[in-house]
């Protein structure tokens, strides 16, 4: 009886591979609001299939390889392990900052993959002491290996750590830009993030159980880094399209602004308030905001903050606040439900109007109007 080429996991894995790169080639097609975007979420797509082809090839021992292939795959293992995780971080910053442009310091997230494959160019590694076979393996080829083994398994873990925080740099950021933010894909991208941080972990949690104890497990990350595939680009496809634009906050002088340059700047804000009522319209953000009242975005969360110490949204949604108790003090609109009111007020979500309005007033809508209204 002839000997199966391929178990459950070399499936998985060979799914992982096909669908990765279905997902790479067909990135161009899809509309984004950074072209960027999809060119980096593309590369993290090709990472992972040359990472799943790399490992089908070393594990797998009944796959015919030429010399050829013996030689190449450590190098191709070893690059794909170590982009992966620049790639992915540069999508998350790519979405999540609307100034997001390539600059040429980025190039410098190719050192480490270009150092592997320097060492493994003057160790001769091929596919054979990528496995680590000891049998007739020096000390030093076996420790380039071995520390190289898990140079790839920490770099993901450090670069996806750090995806993490530039979603929870711009989740501080974009609720200072924006007087209504949808949260639903934020918080998904801190579940994915998230999610990769724990894959990596775990990937080295299987090194350490490897070395100590010889436990198989090593297969679980095949089905989990299958799973978080399809979750990506589920992601990439349905929710980061929704995501609320935010600009990057560059660090301002620390010389002070002269109380002349910030009374001229509170008053055409307050024109755009109390004249205009620009608070009314439901998703309107600071760069829109500014561009009603003639004055640059940064010019104008600097001097909410200094004037008023708020950011944007607070300052916004504070006015709608004081339209919505208009509205619910007042018989004459005793006929307005309250979804009615917070849509006249410029909100467009109750859950982020229950949610002001009883930290501005320490009632819920409902309450407000009965007391008022007796």
């Amino acid at each position: 009886m002839n000997e199966a080429y391929f178990n459950l996991n070399d499936v998985i894995l060979i799914l992982s591979i096909g669908l990765s790169l279905v997902l790479a080639l067909s990135q161009p097609l899809f509309t984004t609001k950074n072209s960027r975007s999809k060119y980096l979420l593309a590369s993290f797509f090709l990472c992972i299939a040359v990472f799943d082809v790399a490992i089908l090839l070393i594990w797998n021992e009944i796959i015919p390889k030429g010399q050829m292939i013996q030689k190449c795959t450590p190098y191709f293992y070893a690059t794909a392990a170590l982009l992966k995780g620049p790639a992915l971080m540069l999508y998350v910053c790519s979405i999540t900052n609307n100034d997001f442009s390539f600059k040429p310091l980025y190039w410098l997230h190719l050192i480490p993959a270009i150092l592997v494959g320097i060492l493994f160019a003057m160790f001769s590694i091929d596919i054979t002491l990528i496995r680590l076979d000891t049998f007739g393996m020096d000390s030093p080829t076996y420790l380039v290996v071995d520390y190289s083994l898990w140079f790839m398994k920490l770099a993901p873990f450090l670069y996806f750590t750090y995806a993490f925080f530039v979603v929870w740099k711009y989740h501080s950021i974009v609720f200072t830009q924006n007087s209504s933010v949808n949260i639903e894909p934020i918080i998904w991208l801190y579940l994915l993030t998230g999610a990769y941080i724990a894959s990596a972990l775990w990937s080295l949690i299987l090194g350490v159980l490897a070395v100590m104890y010889r436990l198989p497990y090593g297969v679980t990350d095949n089905y989990i880094n299958f799973a978080l595939l399809i979750a990506i680009f589920f992601y990439s496809v349905a929710l980061s399209p929704k995501l609320t634009s935010a600009k990057s906050e560059r660090t301002k002088s620390s010389e002070p602004e002269p109380n002349e340059k910030i009374t001229s700047l509170v008053s055409k804000i307050m024109h755009g308030i109390k004249e205009e009522k620009l608070y009314l319209q439901a998703n309107i953000n600071v760069e829109q905001f500014s561009e009603k009242v003639g004055l640059p975005y940064r010019d104008v969360s600097f001097a909410i903050n200094r004037a008023f110490g708020n950011n944007f949204f607070e300052f916004i949604n504070s006015y709608r606040i004081e339209e919505a108790k208009r509205y619910l003090s007042d018989e004459q609109y005793l006929d307005m439900s309250i979804m009615e009111i917070l849509m006249e007020s410029g909100f467009n979500s109750k859950s982020s109007f229950q949610r002001f309005f009883k930290r501005l007033t320490g009632e819920s809508p409902s309450e407000y109007r009965k007391r008022m209204l007796g």
